[in-house]
């Protein structure tokens, strides 16, 4: 009886793992599994090189995207600590993972296309993922969903949360300080109390912070809970919580200068009470987290005992000639984005745009306000005055084609030059017959203005970030109309912007500089 035990618990619930390694062995499947994926992976790499570069640079160079060193080295670790349990399965190639490599290939094409790096990064992250679903089958996949899904953290994307993070935090520490009794005036990001007045800076909208929750978040749950309930009620408090906390720290920090009359909690101070205050909100998170957890480290590799021996899988039977798809594939894209889609040669031209001629409105001195669009190939800043008698000014930024670094929609770019800086935004419509536009609110001192802005790219206006880099795509993929345009008009009033851009013929304006110059 105790023999017949051993042989069955060898077969079934408790194998023995070095007669599973041997059986491995066996397999020819695995090792070639694991050297295609391997080539194809460095193939991959190599063909999109400046992507995998831009993305390393970043990790080196923006604290806030650190982490991305790590990402990968976890989750090859977390594979890791499932080799019990995938040695008992055998690879099998799945062409859903080969539909998956050319949808991610055709993403990275339209990132490509629109010049925006993270949707290269996060398509060539989906296409490693694609390529491992091919390669290995469904089976597998499903046993190592969370680190290979864990991989999309090495993309850095989370800027754009900035400015709403920016406004929530200065509500919810603005909601306090009333909740307290102490005075306060609240326009935008700009907090002001009896003693003093504080701006809530890109810094301290807690986009890092929030970041490095949500990885450390997901990685925890992940190992510390069977029940999908408990992963994700944990992952959203992983998310909710820093957000709530950012409010709370800068609440305190107003509060801690508003009591010693601005002696502390600035400068040095600042940035101390900030991270002892994030390390706490961590601790406590983790300490709750710990609380409910149902699953330790090994038990990995207890939960590779219920995987029969020599466990299968729908697919196709793995041939190295049918992998080799995936290399074709690989390459297919990389060479249209080489010969269709390869920039122009941009001719050279006068940096400086002619000033357009508007019936009514008379050109005179500027403010000071100066936006900044470092990759233009062209500008154009001018003030005109109006039959009202109130100054309104133009700022075009022309690019003849957008290509990387020269892009209508870039981080570099910023219309709060001169000494302005950006109090609110928000959008305005019905000005003359153009799209809602983005409006901000601009303040210098005493001094405020409204900014009125619009991107212009394959020939259609817009104030969505996301739409000009649609229409950049669509002109890229398809050769048409490279031309593209910022435009902002700085008044007093939205009533003076639409006045002049009422008289102002700004899209054969734009249009004739698109043509090339009489020989």
């Amino acid at each position: 009886m105790t023999h017949r035990m051993t042989h069955q618990s060898t077969g079934g619930a408790g194998p023995d793992i070095r007669h599973t390694a041997l059986a491995v062995g066996a397999d020819p499947a695995w090792p070639l599994a694991l050297t295609s994926f391997a080539g194809l992976a460095v193939l991959m790499v190599a063909l999109l090189h400046d992507v995998a570069g831009a993305m390393a640079h970043t990790w080196w160079t923006n604290v806030t995207y650190n982490h991305g060193f790590f990402v990968l080295p976890t989750s090859l670790y977390l594979i890791w600590l499932r080799r019990a349990e995938l040695r008992r399965i055998t690879p099998r190639l799945e062409p859903l993972g080969l539909v998956a490599l050319v949808a991610m290939m055709g993403g990275w094409l339209l990132g490509r296309a629109a010049d925006v790096l993270a949707v290269e990064e996060t398509a060539m992250v989906g296409m490693l993922i694609g390529l491992f679903v091919f390669i290995f089958g469904r089976t597998i996949t499903r046993r190592l969903v969370f680190p290979l899904a864990f991989l999309f953290f090495m993309v850095p994307v989370g800027d754009a949360l900035i400015p709403p993070l920016q406004d929530l935090t200065a509500q919810f520490a603005v909601a306090l300080l009333r909740l307290i009794g102490i005075p306060v005036f609240h326009d935008g990001i700009m907090i002001e109390i009896p003693n003093g007045l504080f701006r809530v800076a890109e810094a301290c909208a807690g986009v890092r912070f929030l970041i490095a929750n949500v990885v450390i978040s997901a990685l925890f749950a992940h190992l510390a809970y069977r029940r999908r309930w408990k992963f994700w009620l944990f992952l959203g408090i992983g998310f909710v919580l820093p957000i709530v906390a950012n409010g709370f720290r800068a609440f305190g920090i107003i509060l801690i200068a508003h009591l010693s009359d601005g002696k502390l909690a600035a400068g040095v101070d600042h940035l101390v009470y900030g991270w002892l205050f994030f390390s706490i909100v961590m601790i406590v998170l983790l300490a709750i987290g710990n609380s409910f957890a149902d699953r330790r480290l090994g038990d990995f590799s207890r939960e590779a005992m219920a995987v029969p021996l020599r466990a299968g899988g729908k697919g196709w039977p793995w041939r190295i000639r049918t992998a080799t798809l995936a290399a074709f594939v690989l390459l297919a894209g990389p060479a249209y984005a080489w010969t269709v889609m390869a920039p122009a040669e941009i001719v050279s031209m006068s940096t400086a745009l002619p000033a357009p001629t508007v019936a009514g409105w008379r050109q005179v001195p500027g403010t000071g306000w100066q936006p900044d669009f470092p990759g233009a190939d062209r500008t154009l800043l001018s003030a005109f005055e109006g039959p009202e008698g109130r100054p309104v000014e133009l700022f075009v930024a022309y690019y003849a084609q957008q290509r990387q670094g020269a892009e209508v929609v870039y981080y570099a770019n910023q219309l709060q030059g001169g000494g302005w800086s950006r109090v609110a935004s928000g959008g305005v419509g019905g000005i003359a017959d153009m799209p809602t536009a983005r409006l901000d609110r601009m303040a210098r001192g005493n001094q405020q203005k409204l900014v009125l802005s619009w991107y212009w790219v394959g020939g259609r206006f817009t104030a969505n970030e996301y739409e000009a880099k649609l229409y950049q795509s669509l002109a890229t993929l398809f050769g048409v109309h490279p031309a593209a345009a910022a435009i902002a008009v700085a008044a007093d009033t939205p009533e003076d912007a639409a006045r002049f851009i009422g008289a102002f013929a700004l899209e054969p304006y734009l249009d004739s500089l698109a043509e090339p110059p009489v020989q």
